[in-house]
């Protein structure tokens, strides 16, 4: 009797499993289906410092009559080697009316253009019901979702010189600099002089603006672009400032803003009441050496001069024809008693001037 009942059910289920294989219709009335839906569409965020892996929730639901094992596989409509793609779980076992969710989990490579976009299938696949094999009933359900990339933004900015600019009073001075693209989308790339109010607080001015534009494609670098400031016309005394230059991505405004500062000093104006031709600058001891060379070189001129007018006043023509008329014979020589005593011609030129009167006129003559 066991024999028999133990006999009846292989039997009833070998021809539950024909009819199932072999009878669409049957299938429908027997009650077997599945069905699988995710909540978002994945989006990868490829930042360098942020590439961090993306989850999607999904969910196989068990819509048939009876308990079903299911197995979920994924497949890419458009594979990229620089993209991968796994299952927390890929098989689960239902009663009817249950359902249960899995996680999709998405890895990818940094940096990933954000144009790029994938398309993926995961396949929900019912491989028995009751307990019976039916997997080739070709019971299934398909999610179709689509991977794409997150925009990123991240730029650089290279001054060519960094130098200390030297400037003088109402002087321009130029500031040459590149911009460099390196996020994953073309970008504008705006420089500005960011600490504009301080240095037009300073006297400085701008005459071609304070901001440069330029779109740089993905991985790019600009052309060299410039700014250009001008000093103020009038400085009391030296004046050093700060330049601050900084890159910022239109596409993100997360990004990180890229800085670089060019020291400025300008000299002070010269003094309007000075000596002028650089006379300004001598010391003190340099004022009055020259004054001394000045005054010795002006007295030499006076004693000069008296000199000449004494020599001119000592030595005549009548002196001269006095000595030559004078018989040779006639000379003779004084006695001891008569020789007169010695005079300084020095003396005696000085009494030729006659007095005061001829030192204040040889002075006149000066």
């Amino acid at each position: 009797m066991q024999g028999t009942f133990r006999s009846r059910s292989v039997g009833l289920l070998l021809l539950l499993s024909m009819l199932l294989s072999t009878a669409p219709s049957a299938q429908a009335q027997f009650g077997v289906g599945v069905q699988i839906d995710c909540d978002d569409d994945p989006v990868m965020n490829v930042h360098p410092l942020q590439n961090d892996d993306v989850e999607i929730t999904c969910t196989v639901t068990n819509n048939g009559q009876v308990q079903e094992s299911i197995s979920v596989d994924y497949e890419w409509q458009d594979a990229d080697p620089r993209v991968d793609m796994s299952l927390s779980e890929d098989s689960f076992d239902l009663a009817a009316g249950d359902e249960e969710d899995f996680t999709v989990v998405f890895s990818g490579s940094p940096r990933i253009e954000a144009d790029l976009e994938l398309g993926f299938d995961l396949i929900a696949t019912v491989t028995s019901a009751a307990m019976i094999p039916i997997e080739q009933l070709n019971q299934t359900a398909t999610y179709s979702g689509d991977f794409s990339v997150e925009t990123f933004g991240m730029v650089d900015l290279t001054v060519t010189d960094r130098s200390t600019r030297n400037m003088e009073a109402s002087e321009e001075a130029n500031i040459a600099f590149t911009m460099s693209n390196d996020g994953n989308d073309e970008d504008r790339i705006e420089v500005n002089i960011v600490n504009r109010a301080e240095l037009e607080a300073a006297g400085f001015t701008f005459p071609q603006g304070t901001f440069v534009a330029e779109t740089v494609a993905v991985d790019g670098t600009s052309v060299e672009r410039s700014l250009v400031i001008r000093s103020p016309s009038e400085v009391s005394e030296e004046l050093r400032m700060q330049v601050t230059l900084a890159a910022t991505s239109s596409n993100d405004g997360s990004a990180e803003v890229s800085e670089v500062q060019v020291s400025v000093v300008v000299a002070p104006t010269s003094s309007s009441t000075g000596l002028g031709g650089g006379l300004e600058e001598l010391s003190q001891d340099d004022l009055q050496l020259y004054g001394l060379i000045a005054g010795g070189a002006l007295l030499m001129l006076v004693l000069l001069g008296l000199v000449g007018r004494m020599l001119r006043k000592a030595g005549g023509p009548e002196l001269e024809e006095v000595i030559t008329d004078v018989p040779e014979e006639s000379v003779a020589a004084p006695s001891p008693a008569t020789v007169a005593p010695a005079v300084d011609e020095f003396d005696a030129m000085f009494d030729d001037l006659g007095g005061d009167d001829d030192l204040d006129a040889a002075f006149a003559d000066l």
